[in-house]
């Protein structure tokens, strides 16, 4: 998409991944033991091919991520700020904040939401998805079989030469 120019392939923002869309980087888990640790211990949104996300992501100077939405509200995001500079703020919705460094928080990211860096220095946030406190065991069950059943779908659609 074309908001997302000027971030593909750029170093203004990086990710390390400890899970991305369910799958785990061994040796980056290696390196962050006590992190890995802790985000085995929460609530961890696993829908196999979607979850569990686990990433440190680092904002450079001067940097904006356009608005965006997530495809689901089964899951929350949590951020939790570990260098912030000032003059880092986030948005979601029509709430704006400053992050504090060590204070975490969790919103629902299928509402429109942006990050802005206007300091002079980096910034760096552990992000990773929790299941929404308002899905049931029953329901977590339901989701993870759905999204494996529409990836099916599409893997078979794709290889059957169609959408």
């Amino acid at each position: 998409m074309e908001v997302w120019r000027d971030l593909n392939q750029s170093r203004r923002w990086g990710v390390y991944s400890l899970w991305r869309e369910g799958v785990s980087y061994p040796e980056h888990i290696a390196r962050c033991p006590r992190t890995a640790a802790a985000l085995e211990s929460s609530p961890q949104w696993d829908v196999p091919g979607s979850g569990p996300t686990a990433l440190f992501s680092i904002l450079d100077a001067k940097t904006r991520i356009p608005p965006h939405t997530g495809p689901v509200n089964t899951r929350l995001v949590v951020h939790l700020p570990l260098i912030v500079p000032p003059g880092c703020r986030f948005r979601v919705g029509s709430e704006e904040r400053e992050w504090k460094e060590g204070e975490a928080f969790v919103f629902d990211d299928s509402i429109n939401h942006e990050a802005r860096n206007d300091s002079d220095s980096p910034r760096a946030v552990l992000i990773f998805d929790i299941w929404s406190p308002f899905v049931t065991p029953a329901e977590r069950e339901m989701v993870r079989a759905v999204t494996a059943r529409i990836a099916d779908y599409y893997g078979s659609v794709s290889a059957a030469g169609g959408a």
